[in-house]
């Protein structure tokens, strides 16, 4: 098995600093990196980290050795928002920070602006030293709507919204107290006085924003083989004993899957999530059930009220409105394969969604379908999606000079939206 990496591999995306776990080497890896292999000792890691990740800026080499360092709070939020109204599904890609304080001087910056895409980050560790002001809110600090509190204009409300491919990180930026002036520790320049009756910074709630990030070894549990992968797969192969692998907490788990059989050895295998779920309070169990509820064209056969209804998500991330072409084709076509469990020898498309957001998207995607949408709106947004069973699939494609193409399924993937949507 090869991991087919296209122009993807040029993603923007910030730099974070880690250590490798087993021998100490010095790593500068992107941020959405989940795996690695360390180019000192050779050792391939998984990257596992419960909630988001924590991340500072260093200080300031030129700052004053006895100066008072504080750590200033930033939200950050980089993905696709679904925003579900009544006019239909309005994707939104987001890429935004917000200062995580309330009450704070103007004179604090509110965004990281571009020092983040020039800086590298480092992970908060009990050895970082200075003082963590506590953050608010994630949703105090960034609207729903994508725009910041401070920039919050008047605009239709969604009925419901989906946040499919996120990133969120809370990234500390070091200021400092020195000669009664506050100083941004990274620029190390003075932005306001410390005036008697000003806020007092050094008063605010505190917190040590550590949290364990873990490195899991990138050995196959069942046999000890070495595991394979693209740096930011969520999904490892085992090849010696045909497994498949995803981090969990401080292990590897098992994932369920299956392949659909190539027809030549120049298809590419691409991958995604086939779930079963459960629907509460809607009845939408069958497939006839979906046919009523969206209106389709389509004369309901008797044997459809008995068959299972799955939904297909791509398990790689894509441009939105790609993403809901595929989400709704597949939903309607119920592709049902000849699956095997066996890793063919073709290149694989890397596994870049997770199964967790393959389900927050079953919501949109019938936001797409449903009609009239004043009916089922209201309804969908209180849905609770609970998954049955869920597996990842992989379906050949033929390769064609513009796009990827399934005969069966008459699905085609253009090869330039899949190479640009390595920044999502």
């Amino acid at each position: 098995m090869q991991f087919f990496v296209t122009s993807a591999e040029k993603n923007i995306s910030f730099k974070v600093e880690h250590q490798c776990p087993q021998c100490g080497a010095p790593l500068t890896l992107g941020e959405e990196t989940l795996f690695f292999v360390c180019g000192f000792c050779r050792v391939r890691s998984c990257i596992s980290q419960r909630g988001f990740f924590r991340y500072y800026f260093p200080l300031s080499p030129e700052a004053p050795g006895d100066s008072d360092v504080i750590y200033l709070p930033y939200w950050r939020f980089k993905g696709v928002r679904y925003a579900c109204h009544f006019s239909g599904v309005k994707p939104r890609f987001l890429d935004i920070s917000a200062l995580a304080m309330e009450g704070v001087s103007p004179h604090i910056p509110f965004s990281l602006g571009l020092r983040a895409q020039a800086l590298p980050l480092k992970l908060v560790s009990s050895e970082t030293r200075g003082k963590f002001i506590r953050p608010c809110k994630f949703k105090t600090s960034i609207h729903p709507s994508g725009q910041t509190v401070r920039s919050i204009k008047k605009d239709q409300t969604p009925v419901f919204q989906e946040d499919i491919g996120e990133t969120t990180s809370l990234i500390y930026s070091p200021f400092y107290i020195h000669k009664n002036r506050l100083f941004d520790g990274i620029l190390n320049k003075p932005i306001q006085t410390m005036l008697p009756g000003d806020m007092d910074i050094t008063a605010l709630p505190l917190c040590r924003p550590e949290k364990e990030t873990l490195f899991v070894t990138g050995i196959c549990p069942d046999c000890g083989w070495d595991l394979e992968g693209h740096k930011n797969s969520f999904v490892l192969v085992c090849r010696n004993c045909q497994t498949l692998w995803q981090t969990r907490g401080n292990r590897l788990g098992k994932i369920r899957y299956g392949c659909a059989t190539p027809s030549h050895p120049d298809d590419v295998m691409i991958p995604f999530w086939k779930m079963n779920v459960n629907i509460s309070p809607i009845a939408l169990e069958s497939y006839a059930d979906l046919v009523r509820m969206g209106n389709l064209p389509r004369a309901i056969q008797p044997d459809w009220e008995n068959q299972s209804l799955h939904f297909w998500t791509p398990a790689f991330k894509i441009r939105p409105n790609v993403f809901l072409r595929l989400n709704s084709q597949l939903a309607i076509t119920q592709p049902n394969p000849r699956l095997e469990k066996k890793i063919q020898k073709n290149n694989h498309l890397p596994i870049t969604l997770a199964s967790s957001e393959a389900i927050q998207s079953i919501k949109i995607t019938l936001a797409s379908l449903v009609r009239p949408l004043k009916n089922h709106l209201p309804s969908l947004a209180g849905t609770i999606i609970s998954p049955k069973n869920i597996r990842l699939v992989f379906l050949p494609f033929e390769p064609r000079h513009h796009e990827y193409f399934h005969r069966d399924l008459n699905v085609a993937i253009n090869k330039n939206i899949l190479a640009l949507s390595g920044n999502l």
